[in-house]
């Protein structure tokens, strides 16, 4: 190749690696190499379920439902009820029927009564994946083959979940059939928003200490705009939701449990960090391999350039989530909900010697008694790419012994070394320089 067409080469290559770049934010097209959303067969927790043969099809809705949670190892206890119509099955979902989640940390599940089963799982190349799972509920089974519908995405692969195939959390305000009011916009919920912001359009089973927040609560319009009213007159706190359903209905009965929303909404975010940063990297280095081979040039052993900046980008961005810096601090007592979920949740927590452990719950103040999340075990974590990955613990351990003060300002000097403890502890792929 000459040299003004290696030029020309060089620049078609480095525009595609950098399209959309802005402060080390890189456009993903997750439909191309090396992701290839729609190509080819994950390799997630649900698609091998689907590959065990083990059986799961027959029995009743929520028995089919049973199964399914039972092989992903979620919770029943986890159960959070959603009323505003902010799904692909609108049709069915109303105050007295609402959306069902449960979730696991891996995992994601959705169900309403009458309708599908809908799944979100995590692969380890292309992010979030998501299943249909139909179902006659006259005959109570499932009808054909699960599906991943490219609909999905029109939701759920756009900017809340950072143009990536993700989950998303949304506080709205929603009317007596569960119609958001478009016209006085939504919030997007993580552990930051405060709780005067969230849970519109969802029930709250619970003790919100206190709190102001916008559950169990239906939108009006009257002469001065729109304003939200309690679901039952006079009650903004539920212990459960026999008031407004038919607890019968649902695995979990009547809870909406706000401990159960609070870890969710964390989780939530945290996941899409990770996804997005999983995808971004392994698609610029991708790119950036293949603009150094295709001058003939050799690919450096280390990142460079862009790629660097990306990196150094999203790692911060994954440490500052993984460490709470920007959490919404609890106040007064705190929050209190279901004993049976928080039991479900630490079940299999992973503890020191000394028993701590990063699931241990707070309350007050803060959600979790040491602020570095339990996701940090988990197999969305472990499947960031390497170079990505080792970044991050470097900022970590930085951070946690006092070398890395603007991610951990908000950590006392107990509370680092806590946390450094139990990582020690506990990860079984912490890096040998820890």
């Amino acid at each position: 190749m000459s040299g003004l067409g290696k030029w020309f080469c060089m620049v078609w290559i480095v525009l595609a690696c950098i399209g959309g770049e802005r402060g080390g934010v890189v456009a993903v097209d997750f439909e191309l190499e090396p992701i290839n959303y729609w190509e080819g067969q994950a390799r997630d927790r649900f698609a091998q379920l689907l590959e065990s043969g083990v059986e799961w099809t027959g029995g009743t809705p929520q028995e089919v439902l049973g199964k399914i949670l039972a092989h992903l190892e979620i919770p029943t206890e986890s159960q959070i009820l959603v009323y505003s119509k902010t799904s692909a099955q609108n049709a069915r979902i109303t105050p007295e029927t609402p959306r069902a989640i449960y979730f696991s940390d891996e995992c994601y599940v959705g169900w309403v009564q009458g309708g599908a089963i809908e799944v979100m799982v995590f692969d380890a190349i292309r992010g979030g994946i998501f299943y249909l799972v139909e179902l006659d509920v006259r005959r109570g089974r499932v009808v054909g083959e699960p599906s991943r519908p490219q609909s999905c995405l029109n939701c759920h692969g756009r900017t809340p979940s950072g143009s990536i195939p993700g989950g998303l959390v949304r506080s709205v305000f929603a009317g007596w059939d569960g119609m958001p009011y478009f016209q006085q916009g939504s919030f997007a919920v993580d552990d930051s928003t405060v709780l005067e912001n969230r849970w519109g359009g969802w029930y709250v089973t619970g003790d919100p200490g206190g709190h102001p927040h916008m559950g169990n609560a239906i939108a009006r319009e009257n002469e001065s705009g729109i304003v939200l009213a309690p679901i039952v007159a006079g009650i903004q706190s539920f212990q459960d939701l026999s008031a407004v359903l038919n607890p019968n209905a649902y695995l979990g009965g009547g809870h909406s449990d706000i401990v159960a929303l609070m870890i969710f909404e964390h989780q939530v975010k945290l996941h899409n960090v990770l996804n997005y940063a999983n995808l971004t990297v392994r698609q610029l280095s991708y790119r950036t391999e293949e603009m150094y081979r295709s001058l003939g040039e050799e690919v450096p052993s280390e990142p460079a350039g862009t790629l660097k900046r990306v990196i150094d980008s999203q790692s911060s961005l994954i440490v500052r989530h993984l460490l709470f810096t920007d959490e919404f601090p609890l106040k007064g007592d705190g929050v209190d909900g279901n004993h049976q979920f928080q039991s479900a949740f630490l079940k299999d927590r992973i503890a020191t010697g000394d028993g701590r452990s990063l699931k241990d719950l707070r309350l007050y103040g803060r959600l979790f008694k040491h602020r570095c999340s339990y996701l940090i075990y988990s197999q969305v974590f472990d499947n960031l790419p390497a170079v990505l990955k080792n970044e991050v613990w470097r900022k970590l351990k930085d951070g946690l012994t006092g070398r890395g003060s603007d991610l951990t300002r908000h950590l006392s000097t107990s509370e680092r070394e806590r946390i450094l403890q139990i990582l020690s502890e506990t990860h079984p792929a912490l890096p040998a320089n820890w």
